[in-house]
């Protein structure tokens, strides 16, 4: 099994693009796998809509497109070589489906990994039981791992946070997601509760890399994430006292800044108009006209800190086409 999750470089740690819902799709993939992502995740993709819904997979080139009636899930499941290495990330809370939706992605996309997510702590999916909500049931989250390794064949990774309500319970519950069989895992330096507010605590991440690594026979990479705003703090965060993680996963921090994988020094001729227009021709690319409404959040991230931005993000909220970027693009040309 190749691993995707282990350093290619021992001095340089994985950086990884976390999945996002509404902001990492494949054109956005695309643009970050450019900067340097080492690896790229998908939208986080239900389990249960694999397993009800009736997909179909048309290889185009470089295309792997998925078509069936539920567009959505099609959607998120459709990506480009170019993105590769890349992992689908699989939500739900049944395990039967789980290892339904897994091995069939593995059949009929060849993603590079499988992910599960238990981390995501929006009200809608913990509502149903699914993403961070695993958190307080520690033993289907290892039946639902155990299920989808049984399955497959490549990489399997396991997004998490630190536990429901108490940073201490990863302590405890990393170690069990590797005995199911977890390649990897991706630990939020968050709690459920947390939410996004609170600083990220890195601390207990690192005392799992250092648990994990005397699990004799078993290696689990160990990827760090939150509260990463710049490529130097990435690399300073994986690694302290002498324990080095496997990798960081960068988030929030990306919108407005795919270059954020890549050194500082080497986005020093960076032409923000140029990136925005190569965005956005992705986007249509891979989307059509709705991914131009899509954008919009995109091209608002990116008008931060311009002169006239109040101008220019109103208008930015409003685009249709390709043309009315352009607009936007020559009033930052003439800023």
């Amino acid at each position: 099994m190749n691993n995707i999750w282990t350093r290619k470089n021992p001095h340089n740690p994985l950086l990884v693009l976390s999945p996002m819902a509404g902001y990492t799709d494949s054109a956005f993939r695309i643009l970050c796998k450019g900067y340097g992502a080492d690896v790229v995740m998908t939208e986080l993709v239900s389990a249960d809509a694999i397993a009800y819904g009736k997909f179909k997979v048309h290889k185009v080139g470089k295309v792997h497109k998925v078509e069936g009636k539920n567009h959505s899930t099609a959607e998120l499941l459709s990506f480009y070589d170019d993105e590769r290495p890349i992992v689908v990330q699989l939500f739900g809370k049944y395990p039967e489906k789980f290892a339904y939706a897994a091995k069939w992605v593995v059949e009929n996309l060849k993603p590079d990994g499988i992910d599960i997510n238990m981390g995501c702590p929006a009200r809608k999916v913990i509502g149903s039981d699914h993403g961070a909500a695993l958190l307080k049931n520690p033993d289907l989250a290892c039946e639902i791992v155990r299920a989808v390794r049984a399955e497959i064949s490549i990489p399997l990774s396991v997004k998490t946070r630190l536990g429901w309500e108490n940073d201490n319970e990863i302590l405890d519950f990393a170690p069990r997601l590797a005995e199911a069989g977890a390649d990897a895992i991706i630990i939020h330096g968050r709690t459920y509760k947390d939410g996004f507010k609170n600083i990220a605590r890195w601390e207990n991440i690192y005392q799992i890399k250092d648990q994990i690594s005397k699990i004799k026979n078993k290696e689990v990479s160990i990827i760090g994430n939150g509260d990463i705003s710049n490529y130097d703090e990435a690399i300073k965060r994986s690694e302290s006292g002498g324990i080095k993680l496997d990798g960081v996963a960068i988030g929030r921090a990306t919108f407005g800044k795919p270059w954020i994988f890549s050194a500082e020094l080497a986005v020093n001729s960076l032409k923000p108009t140029a990136l925005i227009l190569k965005h956005a021709k992705l986007v249509y690319e891979t989307k059509g006209d709705h991914g131009i409404i899509e954008f919009r959040k995109h091209l608002l991230a990116y008008l931060r800190g311009f002169q006239n931005a109040k101008e220019m993000r109103k208008q930015a909220a409003s685009i249709k086409s390709i043309r009315d970027i352009e607009k936007i693009i020559n009033m930052i040309k003439n800023d």
